[in-house]
């Protein structure tokens, strides 16, 4: 059984993730121009690299069976964090690159990084966490009802919405918060290497930082990290050498006060 309490949480839960991006909409407004069309942009392009091309590959490669295993997990864990992480750079990297050169032309302010990498976290934040505690929820009153809709799924599948302390929900929350500030950092990073001439070389580094962000929760996927607490600790100094990086080469790129092209 679901407590009622716990389903409140889940709903809060929800709804703020969706809520979320707006916040930072809110709060950054106060030093940046926000612009709805690079959020709208950097929201698809998550979609279509990170939920869609991206999983492409992972089908391709990693070659799930149908009960759920991946053989590449099984026998070599290792590998599949440095796969995991480094097809999680380069996918919405490489997507931020092509957004940024699409966008140069009209869009060539700071701000322009800033709204998209709210748009592409925006995005994360609604689909994993919102759309999943929606999902959760659903089970929830399919538990908590005994229907028979359940029997087929997989006991793991249950146990994630029973077995999930409320506190968990509670920090998924703030984690995402997190996230969406480490993707403007990355936002930064990859749009200096666009509009500033002979910065490229920021385009790898974005992809790295993106990869090192992920390790710790891709450690714990692979069994080769119990603690949560050092997944997010991970996570945590991660989000802040991104964001110090962010605002070094951004603060340069705006002190010049032009607009080189790569």
């Amino acid at each position: 059984m679901v407590s009622t309490g716990t389903i409140i949480i889940m709903s809060i839960v929800g709804l703020a993730a969706f809520l979320l991006p707006f916040l930072f909409i809110l709060v950054l407004r106060r030093w940046f121009q926000i612009q709805w069309i690079p959020i709208i942009i950097g929201a698809v392009t998550f979609i279509v690299f990170a939920m869609v091309l991206e999983q492409i590959s992972h089908f391709f490669i990693l070659r799930p069976g149908v009960d759920g295993t991946i053989p590449l997990l099984e026998t070599s864990p290792w590998l599949y964090v440095l796969y995991g992480v480094l097809a999680a750079g380069i996918f919405e990297e490489t997507g931020r690159l092509v957004a940024f050169l699409l966008m140069k032309r009209r869009y060539g302010k700071l701000d322009t990084a800033i709204s998209y990498g709210i748009g592409h976290g925006g995005a994360e934040a609604m689909i994993i966490l919102g759309l999943g505690m929606v999902n959760a929820i659903v089970f929830s009153v399919l538990i908590n009802s005994g229907s028979s809709i359940l029997d087929g799924l997989p006991p793991e599948t249950l146990e994630s919405v029973t077995g999930t302390a409320n506190h968990m929900y509670i920090l998924s929350i703030v984690e995402r918060a997190f996230a969406i500030s480490v993707h403007i950092g990355f936002s930064v990073i990859v749009w200096v290497s666009v509009m500033k001439k002979g910065k490229w070389w920021l385009f790898p580094v974005a992809i790295l930082l993106h990869a090192l962000t992920n390790g710790t929760s891709a450690m714990m996927q692979a069994g080769l990290l119990s603690s949560i607490w050092l997944v997010y600790a991970g996570f945590i100094i991660m989000t802040a050498v991104t964001l110090w990086v962010a605002y070094m080469v951004g603060r340069k790129q705006s002190e010049s006060g032009q607009r080189d092209t790569a």
